[in-house]
């Protein structure tokens, strides 16, 4: 039996990172490999599989996320270190522990981030700019690192691939491996299943995101509503301290927007409107993006956003330039405007896109990307995996 390490902070379904690790796991597992989990949360379900040994790496209590990383990255490295089991192979999940991976899966780029034009932290002041900045500054050395360590490291979209290499890691190296989405979970809505207060409603659009930071961009939404006048708009995200409700009133947009706060039940949402409005100004990948199109809700976002990719041409909108709101009004009214049959043409390009990039087709990549780097064919592993395999060319 194959014996493999996946290290990461959570495996639970409702964390980004937390929810892909999971997915890989129990697809690992059912292909026969014996699995070590090091992560500080575990979902119950996943601990008590057979064959699956969790170990805790506890962290709470400390004050910040840089020292709750820092402290789990050493005893990771520690509990590595000092362990008897011999490993196929490691997989890591970034700068996430001290130990060398073979492979590491890159979700968000530092580096990139440090130096994009969008980086909030350039406005904030005091403490919490300081903070920020060391934040990034030691992640983004620290990454670095783990990455030239790799043997292979993935990256969730192509615009996380050309990240990595703006830091300087090898081309030859990089593999794309999108996440993917539960196809069953997040599926096409039937006759009364959107939300009641919603269900009367014609022209509704959803954005969801942090309400705190303006890198998902819902200002220029805001400014598309002006324009797009038939429209109501639903927001889904925390609202403590956030500037949007104030920013609302001022815009007289109070009567048109719907400040829904955080919400777990997306799908019911995604059932209840009929476009998704995600222009967000810098995201690896943003997994609101795969969950509309796989419930047939087309989207209009941006190529700042890393799952753009999977937007086919009937099946969405992708802006060049995520603050351009005259376009996504555009699109907007010209949704609004469309027929029947041709919202419906939309609706099933989005859905089978969804399809070529479900939990079970992308989790099996993984798994393949496990056999190949525990054979002897572990230097060609590259030639198994491109987009196109994903896109179905």
């Amino acid at each position: 039996m194959k014996n493999v390490c996946i290290i990461t902070h959570k495996l639970k379904k409702g964390d980004g990172q937390g929810r892909v690790n999971y997915e890989i796991l129990l697809a690992a597992h059912s292909a026969g490999y014996a699995i070590t989990l090091l992560a500080s949360e575990c979902a119950p379900e996943i601990a008590s599989l057979e064959g699956v040994t969790w170990i805790p790496v506890p962290v709470s209590g400390w004050p910040t996320q840089l020292l709750r990383n820092q402290l789990f990255a050493l005893r990771s490295w520690w509990w590595l270190k000092r362990t008897s089991l011999v490993f196929d192979l490691v997989h890591a999940n970034g700068f996430i522990t001290w130990y060398p991976a073979e492979i590491n899966s890159a979700h968000f780029v530092h580096g990139a981030w440090q130096d994009s034009p969008y980086n909030e932290t350039r406005t904030e002041k005091g403490l919490k700019k300081a903070y920020h900045q060391v934040f990034t500054w030691i992640n983004a050395v620290l990454e670095r690192r783990s990455y030239r360590q790799a043997r292979w490291v993935t990256a969730v979209s192509p615009n996380v691939a050309e990240e990595l290499i703006g830091i300087g890691v090898d081309p030859k190296k990089i593999i794309i491996l999108p996440n993917g989405v539960d196809v069953l979970e997040y599926c096409p809505r039937t006759a009364g299943r959107e939300l009641p207060e919603f269900r009367k409603m014609n022209d509704v659009a959803l954005f969801a995101g942090d309400l705190r930071s303006s890198r998902k961009n819902l200002e220029t939404v805001l400014r598309a509503l002006i324009v797009a006048r038939s429209w109501h708009l639903i927001v889904l995200g925390y609202l403590e301290h956030s500037p949007y409700p104030d920013m609302v009133r001022d815009m007289d947009l109070a009567d048109r927007v719907h400040f829904m706060g955080y919400r777990e039940d997306v799908t019911a949402f995604l059932h209840s409107v009929d476009l998704l409005v995600f222009p967000s100004r810098y995201d690896p990948w943003a997994m609101i993006v795969s969950e509309s199109l796989a419930c047939a809700v087309p989207v209009i976002t941006a190529r700042t956003v890393g799952a753009s990719f999977q937007i086919p041409a009937n099946g969405g909108w992708i802006l060049d330039d995520p603050d351009d709101y005259q376009s996504i009004a555009e699109f907007m009214q010209g949704y609004a405007q469309m027929s029947l049959s041709k919202r419906k043409e939309m609706a099933t390009a989005a859905r089978n896109s969804a399809m070529n990039l479900s939990w079970e087709i992308v989790s099996k990549k993984y798994v393949e990307l496990y056999d190949c780097m525990s054979s002897n064919e572990s230097d060609n592993c590259c030639h198994y995996f491109n987009m196109n395999s994903f896109l179905g060319h």
